[in-house]
């Protein structure tokens, strides 16, 4: 059985997660060519890309703000289901990052950093959701 200082650790975890989207989110939305810098792409693509870097920020903001708002409200089943939401967007971001990088579309050793966090949020993700 659970104590009550595990469970409040669990969900600050989450929370945590949860902010740490918002503020991923955030950056791409205001910055949306230092993302595809760091991983090698260069300016010019960068640029032409930049857009589809803040539609990807805006669904990381919308993801770590539902399940904040539902993680606070106490109702268990939508905290499920926005945690289940960003899973499936961080497994499939591991994916198609790994893809990319094993084709030589990003540079090998950044491109393995944003898969092993991506990989790891589907990881405390999953175990998350055991415990619910």
């Amino acid at each position: 059985m659970q104590t009550t200082t595990s469970r409040a650790l669990q969900i600050a975890t989450a929370e945590r997660m949860s902010m740490g989207r918002v503020g991923v989110g955030l950056a791409l939305l205001l910055r949306p060519r230092l993302v595809p810098g760091l991983l090698g792409v260069d300016s010019a693509t960068s640029t032409r890309i930049s857009w589809v870097l803040q539609m990807l920020g805006a669904r990381e903001v919308a993801l770590g703000v539902g399940s904040v708002v539902a993680g606070r409200s106490g109702d268990r089943r939508s905290a499920r289901t926005w945690l289940v939401a960003g899973l499936c967007c961080d497994a499939v971001d591991a994916l198609v990052v790994a893809s990319a990088v094993g084709r030589g579309r990003l540079r090998g050793a950044p491109g393995a950093a944003v898969v092993a966090v991506a990989a790891g949020a589907v990881a405390v993700q999953a175990a998350e959701l055991g415990r619910r």
